[in-house]
């Protein structure tokens, strides 16, 4: 199992450096934990103050769709449901029975996949560098698939994330 950081193979000294952290410090804001001996849970919020100019631009998007453009009234859907992420939405991550379950969504609507650790051949982390900044999220490379998640997360809640399924993993091989 390897670290893959913004494109680079890591020689071990990140991986080792993000599991000292984890375990020396609370988790970050907006992330609650939950370990008991049968699993490990992670929830993270993704609430953002970008809610606010989300739904300002579905409110433009809806009223220039019915008024002149029906094309922007398609789209709109769209960014409602970024805003109702960026507003209620939550990630949460189970690691139970040598399995990762992961559920990106709202309430009991959203997005579930699963991975077994022991298919996990690489933990990653992939940014998106552009100029008007940059976007992160989380690449689980498994033996048959991938699964990526964590767009909503800030910088310091996906180095939190990395190390506890780093250390998971790690758990597993002992």
């Amino acid at each position: 199992m390897k670290l893959v950081w913004d494109g680079e193979v890591d020689s071990g000294s990140r991986e080792a450096e993000l599991v000292a952290d984890l375990q020396s410090r609370e988790p970050p804001a907006g992330i609650s934990i939950s370990l008991r001996e049968s699993h490990a849970f992670l929830e993270i919020t993704t609430r953002s103050w970008w809610a606010l100019a989300t739904w300002s631009v579905s409110a433009v998007m809806l009223w220039f769709g019915l008024t002149n453009n029906w094309y922007l009234l398609v789209l709109a859907p769209f960014m409602m449901g970024a805003a109702v992420m960026q507003s209620l939405g939550r990630i949460s991550i189970l690691v139970q029975e040598e399995q990762v379950r992961i559920f990106e969504g709202v309430a009991g609507i959203g997005r579930r996949r699963e991975m077994a650790l022991r298919t996990i051949q690489s933990v990653e982390y992939a940014a998106k560098h552009g100029r008007g900044g940059s976007t992160a999220w989380i690449v689980l490379h498994g033996a048959a698939r991938d699964v990526k998640f964590g767009r909503h997360f800030n910088d310091e809640q996906i180095r939190f994330v990395i190390a506890f399924l780093l250390d998971a993993i790690r758990a597993l091989a002992e």
